[in-house]
């Protein structure tokens, strides 16, 4: 492949009228890539067409394979990434590299991210109805949302952190669990109304208590 410097010094010779033979003993090129590049710049005057697609090395997985890819990340979030090499072959026929493969996922916009559990026994259709009957049941200021927490000595340990590459991210942390609370809140349209904080883990009796003496009281 010519570089543009010289194809320029052809359209020179060219402009001076120099012959294709000529042109070809002194810059030791054939006569056909002097007829083509005479042909760009006649047409477009430039010694580059811009609209010739420019060839590389052909990608491995096609936009049918990518659209596979895509499937399988949708059903398997969690799989490794042997693991979705491994499905490809399986589906595509085609074994790649893990490079490969994660140069596919950017092609794709596919990045890695922390996992988002979701209940498994969780229907969305009756999840839907239920928020429909709330909604034309009830008022907003109805409405007492009362869920249980817990924290203890590992609870401010976060699972992300910054480092340099091919080094790893270490931060001394406490394993030992301690002390173990829970916290009982309840919220409302207008904020937390009660709470309460107890040693320990919550039983039944615990939070019956908890909604007699602290939250419905406060509407008797």
């Amino acid at each position: 492949m010519l570089s543009e410097d010289l194809k320029w010094r052809i359209i020179y010779y060219y402009e001076e009228s120099y012959k294709s033979k000529e042109i070809a003993k002194r810059l030791y090129v054939s006569k056909i890539t002097i007829t083509n590049i005479c042909k760009i710049f006649d047409k477009w005057e430039c010694v580059n067409d811009s609209f010739t697609r420019k060839l590389g090395k052909r990608k491995i997985f096609t936009s049918e394979d990518m659209q596979i890819l895509q499937d399988i990340v949708q059903k398997k979030v969690d799989y490794y990434l042997d693991e979705l090499i491994y499905e490809m072959e399986i589906k595509t026929g085609k074994l790649v590299s893990i490079p490969i493969l994660c140069r596919s996922f950017q092609h794709c916009g596919i990045i890695r991210k922390k996992l988002q559990k979701v209940a498994h026994e969780q229907n969305e259709t009756l999840r839907g109805f239920f928020m429909y009957q709330i909604g034309i049941e009830y008022n907003a200021e109805q409405l007492i949302f009362i869920d249980e927490t817990s924290k203890d000595e590992r609870s401010i340990s976060r699972l992300y952190g910054y480092s340099y590459k091919n080094c790893r991210a270490k931060k001394k942390v406490i394993f030992i669990r301690g002390k173990h609370y829970t916290i009982l809140p309840a919220l409302t349209v207008d904020g937390f109304i009660a709470a309460d904080i107890m040693e320990g883990s919550c039983d039944k009796d615990r939070f019956r208590t908890f909604i007699i003496t602290q939250v419905v009281i406060i509407y008797l």
